[in-house]
């Protein structure tokens, strides 16, 4: 009696699958490779949930299913080949068998999924995935691998849970090619390219893929160029299914270029925000403009490093910058007298500047004497060891001792010139510390100071003198 009830029950799904609408598939458990039978089973439940997401396809009803695999003596994990799918499928009314495997290697999982056709018996499309990580992720895998196994581009929401990103608190937005005005399409394109990674930087929004939207466009025969109005870009959002939509302008006029972008809400068309931006100087100099304008259209301050190359060097600081003593403390590590200057104190700067390069001079001097005094060393004591005058004798050996007390003379004045330079450099770093910046001028620019220069790419030492 069963039998006659699964066959009465597949003819009428068989008579239903051929009316007009989405193909009927049946989905089969995937065998387990290295994984326990009720984890194989929990994830394909889960292709099947997903697969019915999509409307691509009408699902067909699993317990039909399991019925007819009954009644053949089978279990959905036997089932494995071509023709037994193939089979089944014709017994179901199916047009289409998806079946597969999940495996386990170390901590890699992998699946193999296809798609066979019942009239044909060949396989129409195969899919596989690897993933590494804990089972759970796997989930994530699965619902992706429902959209791609029945030809579609999985939702950027379910690309974004592979990536393990919170997509709580996102929106999902589309951006359109900024119209070109004054410059040509592909460097329009270009900025726009620019635009839309850079709002995936800012972490605020999930940006729907640009070849999907084209494919989108395409199918309402419009193109970038001419879906410029509100009205197109709501139409497609809505097509798309994203939350808001992006389009803008960029212009040329002169020297200067004009970026104007709305965000609008695709279900009410009402624009949530209106940026422009107006930029003077070379059209590569736009690539920072545009960077810039994706994070403040999100309502988000632009990182630092952003607005630094903006303006060609470093970081540019949002006000005075306040002096500190351990700034003047570095300073005068570096270079005695600095960390004065850093601080106003030109006089005091001086001072340990000049006194450090007169004891460097004097201990210049003394190395000097040195050097010639154990030159004269070396000379007489060579000419005394060699003479047999007793006329000479006497004379060179005085020079000899003279020499050499000279020697001993210039190491002690050496000496104390490098204690007396260490002992003022020591004072310099001390006196820096400990007198600070002036209050009144603790934003003042000092007449020393470390800059970068943006053209040589490189720290340089800036030294000026006020003229006023």
């Amino acid at each position: 009696m069963s039998r006659y009830v699964v066959f009465i029950s597949a003819l009428f799904v068989s008579l239903l699958g051929a009316q007009e609408g989405p193909p009927a598939v049946a989905v089969l458990d995937f065998e387990p490779n290295g994984i326990p039978d009720y984890e194989a089973e929990t994830l394909t439940e889960r292709l099947r949930s997903e697969i019915a997401n999509t409307k691509a396809v009408r699902l067909t009803d699993r317990k039909l299913l399991e019925k007819i695999l009954q009644e053949q003596g089978l279990q959905q994990s036997g089932c494995t080949t071509d023709e037994c799918a193939a089979e089944v499928g014709q017994l179901l009314g199916a047009q289409f068998m998806i079946s597969g495997s999940i495996g386990k290697l170390g901590d890699t999982y992998t699946i193999d999924a296809k798609m066979v056709s019942v009239t044909t018996g060949a396989a129409e499309r195969t899919k596989t995935a690897t993933y590494r990580g804990p089972i759970a992720g796997m989930i994530a895998e699965m619902e992706i691998l429902a959209w791609e196994i029945v030809g579609l581009n999985a939702p950027e929401s379910l690309l974004m849970k592979r990536a393990g990103g919170d997509v709580s608190n996102r929106i999902t937005v589309a951006v359109l090619d900024f119209e070109p005005r004054g410059i040509s399409s592909l460097e329009s394109q270009t900025l726009t390219d620019r635009f839309s990674t850079e709002i995936n930087k800012t972490d605020r929004a999930i940006l729907v893929d640009r070849n999907a939207m084209n494919e989108v466009m395409q199918e309402q025969g419009y193109t970038a160029a001419e879906c410029s109005s509100e009205e197109c870009a709501a139409e497609v959002g809505a097509m798309l299914g994203v939350q808001f939509m992006i389009n803008g302008a960029i212009g040329k006029l002169g020297e200067t270029y004009t970026i104007d972008a709305k965000m609008f809400n695709v279900g009410t068309g009402a624009a949530e925000k209106t940026i422009n931006t107006t930029y003077e100087g070379r059209v590569d100099g736009l690539i920072t403009e545009i960077e810039i304008l994706a994070w403040e259209i999100m309502g988000l301050t632009p990182p630092q490093s952003l607005l630094g190359k903006r303006v060609g060097g470093a970081v540019a600081a949002s006000g005075p910058v306040s002096k500190t003593r351990m700034g003047a403390l570095i300073r005068s590590m570096v270079i005695p007298g600095w960390g004065q200057f850093y601080s106003d104190r030109s006089l005091m700067g001086w001072s340990f500047l000049g006194g450090e390069l007169a004891l460097g001079a004097l201990a210049y001097l003394s190395y000097s004497n040195y050097q010639t005094s154990y030159d004269d060393v070396t000379n007489f004591n060579a000419q005394y060891r060699a003479s047999v005058d007793p006329d000479q004798i006497m004379p060179l050996r005085a020079q000899s001792e003279q020499a050499e007390s000279d020697v001993t003379a210039a190491i002690d004045q050496f000496n104390t010139m490098i204690l007396a330079a260490g002992g003022l450099y020591v004072a310099n770093v001390v006196h820096a510390f400990l007198i600070g910046p002036k209050k009144d001028t603790a934003a003042k620019k000092s007449k020393m100071d470390l800059v970068y220069h943006p053209e040589l790419k490189q720290p340089q030492l800036r030294f000026s003198i006020a003229l006023d």
